[in-house]
């Protein structure tokens, strides 16, 4: 065709500027117009706050901004409610580009279990610290007459649980303390002669603690308190959480 008849160098220029510039154009075309429109370049869309929110409730969120989630981990914790998102990345605020992967970390369903740990003859401070660094919880404390403060027993569910037991994590564990001792003075009581049943009964009933147990064999009937240390004495007085100690008549049960 004529157009494309080039007779001088000014025509070959001209045809070769033009073919140069359909080109550029097309380029500028493609990566200004065209690109931009599929990829939708320069639009992002706002992380919104999942932290909180359970998992049906992120769901929806997420779907109306064209974002998706992924759980990456979960963890038990006690007084949040299961499938309870705990941690996001990316977080709150930042940009993404549309369907964009959230991983969260989420709140686990079930705790796992763990073993008991043994708290007899700790201090109380130490036997809480303990308890909540194992993910435990510390339940009712109840101080009995003993002269040291420390604990005594320790409960789950209201029997006592040995060390090394299995136990659900997040479990309350009640303990038994001794309270020290007192500032009210009883008298010694004199227990010879009495059952050990007897004994312990008024032991207890002065706030006095009974601790160790002797048995040797006497013309005493069996199970009858023969000798007691502190010894009993007239006007003698003792503080609560004292212990006395008993010799019983008798072989051991055990």
């Amino acid at each position: 065709m004529k157009f494309f008849k080039a007779e001088s160098l000014k025509d070959v220029l001209i045809h070769l500027a033009i073919i140069v510039s359909i080109f550029v154009s097309l380029i500028l075309i493609f990566f200004y117009f065209y690109l931009p429109s599929v990829t939708k370049h320069g639009e992002y869309i706002t992380v919104p706050k999942l932290e909180g929110m359970t998992i049906s409730q992120i769901e929806e969120i997420l779907d109306s901004k064209n974002l998706r989630y992924e759980i990456s981990d979960s963890t038990y914790k006690v007084g949040v409610k299961p499938l309870t998102v705990l941690s996001q990345h990316p977080e709150a605020g930042n940009e993404v580009k549309e369907n964009r992967r959230i991983y969260i970390s989420i709140a686990a369903q079930n705790p796992p279990n763990l073993k008991m740990p043994d708290l007899i003859d700790q201090s109380v401070r130490g036997a809480e610290m303990q308890l909540k660094s194992l993910g435990l919880q510390v339940g009712t404390i109840t101080t009995t007459p003993n002269p040291i403060s420390v604990v005594l027993r320790q409960s789950f569910n209201g029997g006592v649980i040995k060390p090394g037991t299995s136990i659900p994590k997040g479990s309350k564990i009640d303990l038994l303390v001794g309270s020290g001792r007192g500032t009210i003075e009883v008298e010694i009581p004199d227990l010879t002669g009495m059952s050990y049943e007897e004994a312990i009964s008024t032991i207890e009933g002065m706030g006095l603690v009974s601790g160790t147990k002797i048995y040797t064999l006497s013309d005493k009937p069996e199970g009858t308190i023969i000798k007691q240390k502190p010894t009993y004495q007239t006007g003698v007085k003792v503080r609560s959480g004292d212990v006395i100690d008993l010799w019983i008549s008798g072989s051991d049960p055990q």
